[in-house]
């Protein structure tokens, strides 16, 4: 496959960044909605356990789903966008940067690694679009910090409330797995904007820089 120019990169990143934020708004109005499912189940109100669902029930679950799929559709866009935000500041050929777009994804699937290598990569694509000094480049700021401990807070949570899930066999065992759902729901509608915001800021940057004729030229 051809080696896409950058101003085709940055304006597939645009691309792909207008889709994903949609995305991210829908996550964060289906985030309400589950909350409010959630509560209702930790509440007695509505039950996913019992043969006849109520019209509540029916609702909630498919809420729950369509939140699932809603929830793939968007890490695979992060993904794609992350990839091609990566791709164009490597043909921009941005100095002291220590990331192949393949690995600015692929650090996610690796065990213990990913708790902090997206971060590191992350922070020298934000640097690199903004044309930083090499020095820079190591260096974060608050959304960025923001929102790397949300998503490791929801990430974290969210597996252990699968986990829980899987193996709960008491009734408290099912609310402990419940409540740290509900904790991984409510700090998602930090996630969701700060993701959001991270990704235009990104997108922007770089557009700014190829018009500017700065680094990305």
């Amino acid at each position: 496959m051809a080696e896409m120019n950058l101003t085709d990169g940055i304006d597939l990143l645009r691309r792909r960044g207008k889709i994903l934020q949609a995305v991210l708004v829908g996550g964060l109005l289906l985030s309400v909605a589950m909350m409010a499912g959630q509560i209702a189940e930790l509440n007695g109100t509505i039950s996913l356990e019992g043969e006849e669902f109520t019209p509540f029930a029916m609702l909630y679950g498919f809420t729950a789903i369509a939140y699932l799929l809603l929830l793939i559709g968007t890490y695979i866009l992060f993904g794609m966008w992350i990839y091609r935000a990566a791709a164009n500041v490597v043909t921009a050929q941005a100095d002291g940067f220590e990331y192949s777009a393949g690995w600015a994804v692929g650090w996610l699937f690796i065990p213990i690694a990913n708790l902090f290598k997206p971060y590191a990569a992350m922070r020298q694509i934000d640097n690199a679009s903004h044309g930083r000094p090499v020095n820079a480049l190591n260096e974060g700021d608050w959304l960025l910090r923001s929102w790397w401990a949300a998503w490791l807070v929801v990430s974290i949570a969210g597996n252990i409330s699968f986990r829980l899930s899987l193996r709960a066999n008491t009734p408290e065992e099912i609310r402990t797995g419940l409540e740290i759902d509900l904790f991984a729901t409510v700090v998602s509608f930090i996630l969701y904007p700060l993701a959001f915001l991270l990704v235009r800021r990104i997108t922007q940057a770089q557009q700014e820089r190829l018009n500017a004729a700065n680094i990305f030229a």
